[in-house]
């Protein structure tokens, strides 16, 4: 086998010293062995180097940057990849067994194509696994599955070449997947892998989208904002998704407001995701909630956890 990894796999972190190792330890049980791992740590305070350095693996590659944000250190992992084709997984997931050799084997059977892979996922929250089922592209239009799917980016697998050219924008730090991946599909029509559900995803308390701690969903907005604009790629989803996807970015804006006790800004926010686009299944569901933002606030709150 060449000295050169098949697999490159790029996991930023920010102090995760706490479950970093769940992830190394998925890494090293794979099956298929042509791969890299680099850790990139964004400048973190705790003793995630400790937990890292500790791995003897030559595979494992420990950089260390100042904080910039995890576009910044996915950026700093391609540059520094060596793999012919390049994963990403979050120091809060991890890979089943087979994961990488299930993805070789695809990738050969197409002779190594120069090209966008993605996978199946599912969401491991307190051991119970839910599976995520991305799908193939059905719809003529490429940029409302891309606007639609949410792909995350551990189930992409992609051809290093593409990644060099088409980088993340540091701008962003939520959806900064979602906008590489218009980009990318301007050139390259993506691959979906069925049967691959070989990619685990923590669902916590501590995630970056979390809407009850960090208003998350006003960061979406703006790489929303920036996709649907007219010199990106994005601007070619129909206007239909585009509706869909603010009114549940605002609803998102809402329940941070509701969660954090937040009245007006709640009733704002609401009222918004409800009037672009009136006719949405949730609508009636939206309008209860409303109703008792000011009335029972409680269960305004109850309501939004259904």
């Amino acid at each position: 086998m060449s000295n050169t990894p098949f697999f490159s796999i790029i996991v930023p972190t920010y102090n995760r010293a706490g479950l970093i190792g769940q992830t190394i330890d998925s890494i090293l049980q794979q099956t298929f062995n042509s791969w890299e791992l680099l850790i990139i740590d964004d400048g973190s305070t705790d003793n995630t180097k400790q937990v890292v350095t500790a791995y003897t693996d030559p595979r494992i590659k420990y950089i260390y940057q100042q904080n910039a944000e995890r576009s910044a250190a996915r950026n700093n992992g391609i540059k520094q990849s060596n793999g012919k084709y390049i994963c990403f997984v979050d120091s809060d997931d991890y890979y089943l067994p087979n994961r990488l050799q299930l993805l070789y084997n695809r990738i050969q059977a197409l002779n190594q194509p120069t090209a966008f892979f993605y996978t199946d996922i599912a969401f491991d929250k307190n051991g119970v696994l839910t599976n995520k089922i991305a799908g193939p592209c059905n719809t003529p239009n490429i940029h409302d599955f891309i606007s639609t799917a949410v792909l995350g980016n551990p189930q992409a697998c992609i051809h290093r070449s593409i990644l060099i050219k088409h980088q993340f924008n540091t701008k962003f730090r939520i959806g900064e997947d979602m906008e590489l991946w218009h980009r990318i599909v301007e050139e390259y029509t993506p691959i979906y892998l069925p049967n691959q559900i070989t990619v685990i995803a923590g669902d916590h308390d501590d995630r970056s989208v979390n809407e009850k701690r960090n208003n998350s969903f006003a960061e979406h907005k703006q790489t929303l904002d920036f996709i649907f604009a007219p010199n990106h790629p994005g601007h070619k989803t129909s206007s239909l998704i585009k509706k869909q996807k603010y009114s549940s970015c605002y609803f998102g804006i809402a329940k941070y407001y509701i969660y954090n006790h937040r009245k007006a800004q709640a009733t704002y926010w609401l009222l918004k995701s409800v009037f672009i686009q009136p006719n949405h299944p949730q609508t009636k569901y939206k309008l209860n909630i409303l109703l008792n933002v000011f009335t029972s606030p409680a269960k305004a709150e109850q309501l939004i956890q259904q």
